[in-house]
Parts: C-alpha cells; structure tokens; sequence
C-alpha cells in the first residue's frame, strides 16, 4: 500500500489564517505534519498565512469557519465529514471553539480521533460561556499552551489531567535570531514607523490595537516615565476605529505625539524586535500563553510583562537567578512606568548581558521545533490510544 494512503491525515480547524499565536502554531504544526510524511490539511476562511502552507505542502479547504451562526456551523459539519471520507483524515484538531462544535460533531460521527487547542482565555463563568467553551475540552487529547491554562482547563470543566497535554506555544528559532536580521531590514522599519534619525531608545509594545492588550495603559505610562523614550504601538485595529480614536485622544491628552507612535500591522517582527530597546507586554487580562515574551527574548530584547497567566512561566524574574525580563502589577500604570525606567537605565554592558540571557532562556524552554514535535507526540498517543 502507498504512502499517500497509510499516512495519517491531519486536519486542522481553525477561522482565519491572519496575525495570531493560534494561527501561526496552526501553520507550523501543519508545515511541521507534512515534514514528517504525513498528510497535513487546514480547513478555514483564509488569510495572509495561506502561501506558508502551500510552499510547505499542507492542503487548504475554504470554508466560513469563523461563523457563530447556528445553519453555517450545521453545514460545516457536513463539509468537514465529506473532507474525512474524501482524505482518510485519522485526527480532526480544532483551534478555536465555533469551528470546534462542528469538528467535534464531525469527527463523532466518522468515529475518527478529535484533538483541541485551547488558546484563549478559559472562564470559570457565567455558566452559558463555560459550557460554550467546554468544547475545547472534549478532545481525546486536550492540548494547553500553557501551565497557567492547563490548571485553568480543569478547574473548570473537570477534564481528567491524564487527557490535559501543557505544550507552550513557540518561536521560529531561524527567523527570531538577531544575527539573521539584517540592519537595512531593521532601518526599514524605523523609516516605516518615523523615527529614523531619533536617538532614544524604542519600546515597542507588540500586540492588536484592541483595550485589553493595554495600549492605553502603555501611552499613560509612558506619560509617567522619568527616561526619555520613543514608544511605538505596533498592531492593527482591525476595524475598531473607534478604539483608535480614542487611543490617539489618550496621546494628545498627555501630549506626547512626537513620543507615540501608531504603527499599524508589522509584518517583520523579528526586524521590529531588534529595533526595540524594550518589549512590553501590558494585556490587562491574564493572556493564556502570549508571543510578545517569548519572540522578544529570542531577539535578545529587553521584556517588560505583567505578572499574570502565561508570562509568569515565560520570564525569569529573580535577580538571584540570571534575570531575563521584568514583570509589573497588572493594570497598574506607575508601576509600568516604573518598570520601564528600570530597564531604560540600564547600561549598555548589562543590556547585553540580559539579552544574551534571554535569547539562552528562550532557545532552551520556548522553540517552534519543540512545539510540533510534542503536537506530534500526542498524534501518535491518540492514534495509539
């Protein structure tokens, strides 16, 4: 019998293809499944991420599955069965929880394996949310990227730790490398943002143009700091103009347009990551895992995020163990304003050596490689199983 027909087949679910932690882990597991000389699918909506997965070989099914309408679910279920007939899929692996109610049907009812991702945040209530997000913890294999969100997993939908697999999100260990990343790229970027010719030092904060990752928290801590500094906002808004607005009022408030900058998308990031002095994460919600800690040690960065969820596995914070970072009180804008003054104090010598530091902690805890090998380890326990 062929190859093409003894391989497993893998087919992920998940709504669209853009910027996120969920979709580039969905791309690098399917890269990494086809590598391995297994079938890899992606059933979604799309997005900029597409052409990652063609060059690696993976195939794409369109379908609308970000839909919260209950007749397009219903539908998806039927395309998602016809796709496990027609490819011989052994493991349907959901990623988001609409598509999942239709994955989970679906693989039900072609008596094949259902794997989860549970990225987002797990709530412990109203009752009507938990039991909506409860799909994500009816996988064979429960998959959490995050210490933080494995206990979380099982406080509140009392899923057996045996079916519960902590597997941190990671980084591309060849393109978050600072030696990789040539300086016309990062030079690019600084004329991109405005900045080029300012000689302060830059901090970024990485992250949607949405409230609860804290960009109004930044631009208030930054009306705080005693250092002088040039922030730059770098994520999209993706349509919610009127946040937008009014993070531009917070800055004229405070006065500091030519110390704020809205840089939109950023498609470079590890080119952003080397223009920063500083990485801040400032997510007033506890994130469940979070890349911006992560990518920015590896890019030997200085990192700055609160001290909840995921972060706190991500950093090491003790100065009695080789610090990589700094948490803050969440929500708490003197104390990131304080923070960042520490960090902006910090002389040249002992940036380096905290970078160095950082980039070791995140190659030995945090990459792309360890990520998909152990995704692919709970394939052959489920398939096993």
């Amino acid at each position: 019998m062929s190859q093409e027909l003894t391989a497993p087949g893998v087919l992920q679910v998940i709504p669209q293809l853009d910027a996120g932690g969920a979709e580039r882990s969905c791309v690098e597991v399917a890269s990494s499944v086809a590598a391995r000389g297994w079938r890899s699918f992606v059933a979604t909506n799309g997005g900029r991420l597409e052409s990652e997965l063609l060059r690696a070989g993976v195939t794409i099914f369109h379908m609308d599955a970000a839909s919260k309408n209950p007749m397009v679910m219903l539908e998806n279920i039927g395309k998602i069965r016809r796709i496990i007939r027609a490819r011989d899929i052994s493991i349907v692996h959901a990623r988001s929880r609409a598509p999942a109610w239709s994955a989970l049907a679906a693989a039900r009812g072609e008596k094949v394996h259902f794997v989860t991702t549970y990225h987002s945040k797990v709530h412990l209530k109203p009752r009507w949310k938990v039991f909506y997000n409860s799909v994500m913890a009816r996988g064979d294999a429960v998959i959490a990227n995050s210490r933080y969100t494995a206990d979380r997993i099982m406080m509140a939908h009392g899923t057996p730790v045996a079916q519960v697999y902590p597997i941190p999100r990671g980084f591309d260990l060849e393109a978050f490398d600072p030696d990789g990343v040539d300086e016309t790229r990062v030079a690019a970027l600084r004329a991109e943002w405005g900045v080029e010719g300012d000689n302060r030092p830059i901090v970024l904060l990485p992250a949607r143009l949405t409230r609860w990752k804290g960009p109004l928290l930044l631009v208030d801590a930054a009306a705080r700091a005693k250092l002088p500094a040039r922030y730059v906002l770098a994520g999209d808004a993706q349509g919610r103009t009127e946040f937008e607005a009014e993070v531009r009022k917070r800055i004229a408030e405070h006065g500091l347009e030519g110390d704020v900058t809205l840089a939109g998308h950023v498609d470079d990031m590890p080119a952003a990551y080397k223009a920063a002095d500083i990485a801040v994460s400032a997510s007033l919600d506890p994130e469940p895992f979070g890349r911006i800690a992560v990518e920015a040690q590896a890019m030997g960065a200085l990192v700055i995020a609160p001290d909840h969820g995921g972060a706190q596995e991500q950093l090491v914070t003790d100065p009695a163990h080789a610090r990589t970072g700094w948490l803050f009180a969440p929500g708490d804008a003197d104390a990131l304003a304080g923070t960042i003054d520490d960090a902006l104090a910090l002389g040249a010598d002992d940036k380096a050596r905290m970078g160095a530091r950082a980039r070791r902690h995140a190659i030995e805890s945090f990459t792309s490689d360890a990520m998909c090998a152990a995704t692919l380890k709970v394939y052959e326990d489920v398939l096993a199983s």
